[in-house]
């Protein structure tokens, strides 16, 4: 969908070059009918008019005109809007301050193995929400990997995507050779097994600083992917740990029959594969957190990227036995999500429930605006593990994820009724 909201030259003040490529430059810029900076994407003049490639270029950027107002993720850069203007059309798209993973590709500058494994999760999950959407990227590599402050992660680049099921024109010889699989040379219509392979061959170069194949000309890499093995990883780097090392094969595999069919089946591979090593509790991985939240009860309806914006909003805390979380009286809107151990609900001293991993409170205090008072007092039971999401934080989360949130809070309080309905007629039967 294309937008006009004002003059090009008016409405955007054009910052530095970001990035070149084929089919233009980007800029930082800021829109001033939105305050907010973005990045803009602006073709060549004339770039559609070429004799030789104007036909690609055009279907290319077509294909990143399509995704306006789609593929809203985490861990995907988000396209506004595109428009035209004078003699060049333009994308405006969401800003990442910071850099690609493509300084991250030489042998003295890899990543941190643990780090290196988070950044590949989300781009994993990133991937699987695009292909359940029935998009291909199609061109994976580091340079199309952005990373920002705070572990933000960023899939950019959909220029070359396949749209699966669709019925207009595709643009099939596309991508960069050494991340396309071996089937595409066997003339196969992509599958999420092409972007698996691409972001198997991309770990193996962010963990070794060199690609699986090394041939000097493009039909002897060609030759090589279709019937060779990659260099073992062992070989190039002793320190990656097997299960790291057996997931990046299987991803970049010739053998589809062999190489993974699922995201899921990659992403949990990739999270058994974190080295054991010690590290302050506060430090925790983005990849570890979304696996416990996953795993509890409480988020059982949510889809991963709720979960995933949850991981962002959430503050771990450890509990001793005998201390209180909430106290009854207290004014607080944050809500807590216990993800290990056991605590007691108490009011006036009455014990009212007894309440494990998996299980929410605080909820009442959030959803009453008007005076955000703690209705009961919850103490812990056993050492515990809960998540605190602050009530401002969640009021400013995506529509999706609080209408998640309050559906939840539906369902305990539906259980609430029903227990305490169960309690009165038992009481009756007593008397």
């Amino acid at each position: 969908m294309k937008k006009n909201v004002g003059n090009f030259r008016t409405r955007f003040e054009m910052g530095q070059e970001l990035g070149e490529g084929s089919m233009g430059t980007v800029h930082l810029a800021y829109d001033t009918f939105f305050q907010r900076n973005v990045a803009i994407k602006r073709t060549r003049s004339k770039l559609f008019d070429d004799p030789e490639h104007g036909s690609l270029h055009r279907k290319m950027w077509l294909n990143e005109v399509r995704l306006v107002g789609k593929l809203k993720h985490p861990f995907i850069v988000e396209v506004f809007e595109a428009g035209h203007a004078e003699d060049f059309e333009y994308l405006v798209m969401e800003y990442v301050a910071g850099t690609t993973l493509n300084q991250f590709t030489a042998f003295d500058k890899l990543l941190p193995l643990n780090r290196l494994i988070d950044i590949l999760y989300k781009v994993c999950n990133a991937l699987d929400f695009a292909n359940k959407t029935g998009i291909l990227h199609r061109d994976i590599k580091p340079a199309n990997v952005l990373l920002g402050e705070n572990n933000i992660v960023k899939v950019s680049d959909f220029g070359a995507a396949f749209y699966m099921g669709s019925q207009f024109t595709q643009v099939f010889d596309v991508g960069t050779l050494a991340f396309m699989p071996p089937e595409h040379f066997r003339q196969r219509q992509p599958t999420l097994q092409s972007d698996i392979y691409a972001v198997g061959v991309m770990a193996y170069q962010l963990l070794t600083g060199a690609l699986p194949f090394s041939s000097s000309s493009h039909e002897g890499l060609i030759f090589q992917k279709l019937n060779e093995d990659a260099v073992p990883l062992e070989r190039r780097r002793q320190d990656i740990p097997q299960a790291l090392r057996f997931a990046v094969h299987r991803a970049m595999h010739r053998d589809i029959e062999v190489r993974y069919d699922s995201w899921k089946a990659f992403c949990d591979d990739l999270a058994a594969a974190l080295p054991h090593v010690e590290r302050p509790e506060e430090a925790r991985f983005d990849s570890s957190s979304f696996d416990s939240l996953r795993n509890l009860a409480f988020f059982a309806e949510f889809t991963d990227t709720e979960v995933w914006e949850t991981v962002g909003l959430c503050h771990w805390q450890e509990r001793a036995p005998g201390e209180s979380i909430v106290k009854e009286g207290d004014v607080g809107n944050s809500l807590f999500v216990i993800t290990r151990g056991e605590a007691v609900i108490t009011k006036k001293g009455a014990e009212l429930n007894h309440i494990g991993a998996g299980n929410c409170f605080g909820e009442m205090a959030f959803l009453d605006e008007s005076q955000h008072a703690r209705s009961a007092t919850v103490t812990a039971t056993t050492a515990m593990s809960v998540i605190e999401i602050d009530g401002e934080a969640l009021r400013q989360a995506s529509t999706n994820l609080q209408t998640r949130f309050f559906r939840a809070f539906m369902g305990i309080m539906i259980e609430r009724v029903r227990h305490a309905d169960q309690r009165i007629l038992t009481m009756l039967d007593l008397d």
